[in-house]
């Protein structure tokens, strides 16, 4: 059965103005787990959650970054699996040379996590597939060829679809390889800077996205909200009914 998460960058101004309700508010939807972003840089996670009855089981960090600082975060939270969120440096995928540099130090962080027995992986966008290909490749596909195979994949289908891809064809390429989604809804078209809407209401084709994904975590974002909670809400029913 799949995991129902949210990420919690979805609500990051309602986290600011009122942090207990907020995750209070996170609870009462019925999650099975919370995905919390810049899991070194907040303190008060472990103890927020824990309060709200709420558990982390995958998160967001900067891994090539702090990869100490995150590895700890991680084991206190006790999440199973950590995503880089974005490439390091933010044209990585530009170049073979410059994405190579970014996976070799990815990759060199798959020991000393798998020791504490936390799983790390990758989190996209849509310029990872928009770029121009790399040894006949898109950069995304050439990036995984390069990851040590014990580098999960969280594949944001949202931005997958905005980068021209079809996320089922990334489910035929990779398969288990993918054991998180990122499901979020809106007119697909229009870049960055677009407002995220609930779920079923925008232009992506979820049913097949999650009928295709049984055993993988389905984690709701909003990029953007016109009103992050009460749309939050309504599409973890979505995900719910659709279970």
């Amino acid at each position: 059965m799949p995991t129902i998460s949210i990420q919690l960058y979805t609500l990051r101004e309602a986290l600011e103005t009122d942090r207990d309700g907020t995750l209070a508010a996170v609870a009462a939807m019925g999650v099975d787990e919370v995905e919390p972003f810049g899991i070194e840089n907040f303190d008060w996670l472990p103890e927020a959650l824990a309060a709200a009855g709420l558990q982390a089981g995958s998160a967001h960090a900067g891994i090539v970054q702090n990869p100490e600082k995150v590895l700890a975060a991680a084991k206190t939270l006790g999440v199973t699996t950590v995503f880089q969120p974005s490439p390091m440096p933010r044209d990585a995928f530009e170049s073979a040379e410059s994405l190579k540099t970014f996976t070799d130090a990815l990759n060199a962080q798959v020991d000393a996590f798998a020791a504490e027995g936390i799983s790390i992986g990758y989190h996209n966008h849509d310029w990872e597939f928009l770029g121009a290909t790399i040894d006949g490749q898109t950069p995304y596909d050439y990036f995984v060829s390069l990851l040590d195979p014990r580098v999960v994949l969280e594949l944001d289908t949202y931005w997958a679809a905005a980068g021209g891809v079809d996320p089922l064809s990334l489910f035929e390429k990779y398969g288990d390889r993918i054991t998180h989604l990122h499901v979020k809804d809106g007119p697909v078209e229009g870049g960055h800077g677009v407002t995220n809407v609930v779920l079923g209401t925008g232009a992506m084709d979820i049913p097949p996205i999650l009928a295709a994904s049984p055993n993988r975590a389905w984690v709701l974002e909003f990029d953007a909200a016109a009103d992050a909670v009460p749309e939050s809400a309504a599409s973890i029913d979505y995900l719910k009914e659709k279970k």
